[in-house]
């Protein structure tokens, strides 16, 4: 797979004065959140959703952030994919000097996936999918996940890290009208979020990537809302790690 660096950046105020983001297909932000599940009672911990204070060379990257909900005050999401994508916002660029990792337990704790990388990446929006290596995640089944940039090589445990819990539905549960290959990936988008399912409502919109596009802006801006993160960009650069 080809790294795709996602786009040209513009401005988001500029952008709604010119496009107008009134006019979108998106759904109202309160309907959206009704569809948002609720996580099971089943102890996990309520996770991180950003990366909070840091510092020496991690002050940075302490505002890293999972772009995931947080429902119930717990940092958690569903997917339909047994190897979705996962999603983070980076305040500083990356790069090759710097390690990652992304680790996915089930609830033994067992390793499901565990990668450790690094990418020369702008600030922005980082997508990281998993490899479809292994089982994948279970219909039915929950997992934890935590994301971390070891940017102190000195420290190891200063690391700045994200956590959270994913859980798959079984495909027959997903009650989507339309999967045609001529539906457009935005009004897609838009039933996948309706549906609960996160990771593939934000990984269709972050396909699109088109700042200049109004209903991308929307579509976005109202994701990041629904997971309270109404701070960030709708703007930023889209880097896709490579398999």
């Amino acid at each position: 797979m080809t790294a795709r660096c996602g786009v040209k950046r513009s401005p988001l105020l500029s952008a709604i004065a010119v496009l107008g983001l009134a006019a979108t297909i998106w759904l109202p932000l309160a309907t959206l959140a009704r569809a948002m599940p609720t996580p099971p009672d089943q102890g996990a911990p309520s996770g991180r959703q950003r990366g909070g204070a840091s510092r020496g060379d991690c002050a940075d990257y302490q505002g890293l952030t999972a772009l995931v909900p947080v429902v119930d005050g717990i940092v958690w999401s569903q997917t339909h994919s047994p190897n979705p994508k996962f999603f983070f916002h980076v305040p500083k660029a990356l790069t090759a000097d710097i390690p990652l990792e992304l680790v996915v337990q089930d609830s033994n704790d067992n390793y499901l996936f565990h990668r450790q990388f690094s990418v020369d990446a702008p600030s922005g929006i980082l997508t990281i999918p998993l490899t479809s290596e292994g089982a994948g995640l279970m219909p039915g089944e929950t997992y934890s996940w935590t994301f971390s940039i070891y940017c102190d090589l000195a420290r190891p445990s200063a690391a700045v890290s994200v956590f959270g819990t994913i859980r798959r539905v079984a495909d027959a549960a997903v009650p989507l009208s339309d999967t045609s290959p001529s539906t457009q990936p935005l009004k897609l988008a838009q039933q996948y979020a309706a549906a609960g399912l996160w990771h593939e409502a934000m990984g269709l919109t972050l396909s699109v990537a088109e700042p200049n596009n109004a209903d991308y802006l929307a579509t976005l801006t109202s994701l990041l809302e629904l997971a309270g993160l109404a701070d960030l960009s709708p703007a930023a650069l889209v880097y896709e790690v490579p398999e």
